[in-house]
């Protein structure tokens, strides 16, 4: 069975507060790479870990601070992402300002958006990933997402497992506009949905440092290294 794993982090929040709200994160296609890229990615960790801790290193308790996008050391973000680019890297932006107020005022909506926006982002991949030849649609495929657990305290998650195996099997049908999307895939699906504690999840602490650099370099709309292999623009 073909495995993807995709894990994601959050940068910003869907708030009239805040310009923009990032989803970002990264894919790996295997389990043996997954586990190349946590020991490589654990190395690092290691070696920088000591630099960050307010406690006398003589007296060392074992109980490190997560290294996050937003305390990290710029050489220190350079060397997790020269790593992080060697695999697939996706994201979505969503333009608060382009968002209805009335989804802006009710959580509830909030999340619908989020969990539509996620759909969307993931779908677009597979998408790409048959294109690229990294998947074959014609047998199976299971598909792990990992999410930082503190994201799903804001937007919370409605039916992003259920409705991305309803349009990745089935496509979808938009009455109102009279479209029909057709599927994707087209054998056996599994997907695992999970929430992870990032500081107990290098994966998502991966994706938390892509998704605070891609909200960075789109909020001073600076160019950079290609750092992104597929991304999305909402609404």
């Amino acid at each position: 069975m073909q495995e993807i794993f995709i894990s994601l982090d959050d940068s910003g929040k869907l708030s009239t507060k805040e310009k923009i709200c990032v989803y970002a994160g990264l894919v790996i296609f295997s389990q043996s790479e997954k586990n190349k890229f946590i020991t490589k990615y654990k190395a690092i960790i290691n070696n920088i870990k000591c630099s960050y801790c307010p406690f006398d290193k003589n007296c060392c308790n074992s109980n490190c601070p997560e290294i996050k996008n937003i305390n990290i050391k710029a050489n220190h973000k350079r060397r997790l992402l020269n790593l992080i680019k060697t695999n697939y890297i996706i994201s979505v932006v969503i333009d608060n300002a382009k968002i209805y107020e009335h989804i802006m005022n009710d959580k509830a909506s909030k999340g619908r958006y989020v969990d539509y926006a996620l759909r969307l982002l993931i779908k677009g991949t597979i998408k790409q990933l048959i294109s690229l030849k990294k998947i074959d649609p014609y047998k199976p495929v299971k598909v792990i997402i990992n999410i930082d657990q503190q994201s799903t305290k804001s937007n919370g998650y409605y039916s992003l497992k259920d409705g991305l195996y309803e349009e990745l099997i089935h496509g979808i049908k938009n009455f109102n506009y009279k479209n029909k999307y057709k599927p994707l895939l087209f054998s056996n699906l599994q997907i695992e949905l999970h929430y992870q504690n990032s500081k107990c999840s290098y994966l998502v602490q991966a994706a938390d440092l892509i998704a605070g650099t891609v909200r960075k370099n789109t909020l001073l709309m600076k160019e950079n290294d290609k750092l992104v292999d597929y991304m999305q623009e909402l609404p």
